[in-house]
């Protein structure tokens, strides 16, 4: 199974008739201009949906009318999938760039927790490992500084990029501007230029329009609040007892 669906058997092996069906999702994707709103938070949860190509994100809007920028999204990605607990949707999913999306409705998702066991499967872990990025992010927010912030929201976003087979050379697109970035980390986009720049001046990082290029990969560690746990892959599955 090739990027963008590469999420699906991270952590677990499918047969046949569980790839087709994931495949037949992206049989008809909807196209979503840039800057262009996927559902809005508030509106009726009548599914989910599957990123197949560009770059969305997730946020919500506090009281005071300020956004708080949830996470950033990249082919692969599951969209929504907090919501399905919900009455209405918690949160709003926007187009970052001009993006192919596959809606997926409650039924679909139902369905496939009837009668494709290692689907759900694969669904749950992935939404595990959705839980630990969040608590991960909610520490850099909490507590770190605005450097080790965006260094660790490079290298997290480095790792997604290059499992979607969109890394060449360490470089990748990177069409977030600083406003967005600091809706994301918490800073003001005065303070992510001062710190872009200081990471571009330790040769850390490059950064040309449109792309980033991670230079060394030890030193935004170095300065990272925390590594990412790595993921078990199948070795989950098989901890609690599953085959492959």
């Amino acid at each position: 199974m090739q990027p963008p669906f590469h999420r699906f058997e991270e952590f677990i092996s499918l047969p046949p008739a569980d790839i087709n069906l994931v495949r037949g999702w992206a049989a008809n994707p909807r196209r979503i201009a840039r800057h262009q709103p996927i559902r809005r938070e508030g509106d009726p949860v009548n599914g989910v949906f599957f990123l197949l190509a560009g770059w969305a994100a997730s946020s919500v809007i506090l009281r005071d009318g300020q956004r708080q920028v949830i996470k950033v999204h990249v082919p692969g990605d599951m969209l929504g999938f907090p919501s399905l607990v919900l009455s209405s949707a918690g949160e709003t999913l926007e187009a970052i760039t001009d993006a192919s999306v596959c809606p997926i409705s409650n039924a679909a998702i139902g369905r496939v927790i009837e009668q494709h066991p290692r689907l759900t499967v694969a669904l749950l872990l992935n939404a595990q490992k959705e839980r630990v990025a969040l608590t991960q992010a909610l520490t850099w927010i909490g507590s770190a500084s605005a450097l080790a912030r965006m260094a660790a929201f490079l290298l997290d976003l480095y790792d997604r990029l290059e499992a979607a087979g969109l890394v060449t050379d360490g470089a990748f697109d990177f069409p977030l501007t600083q406003q967005f970035i600091g809706d994301l980390l918490g800073l003001t986009a005065v303070h992510v230029n001062r710190t872009l720049k200081r990471l571009d001046a330790t040769g850390y990082i490059d950064r040309k329009k449109g792309r980033m290029q991670i230079l060394d990969f030890e030193g935004l560690r170095s300065v990272s609040p925390n590594l990412p746990p790595k993921p078990a892959g199948h070795a989950a599955w098989a901890r609690i007892g599953g085959k492959s």
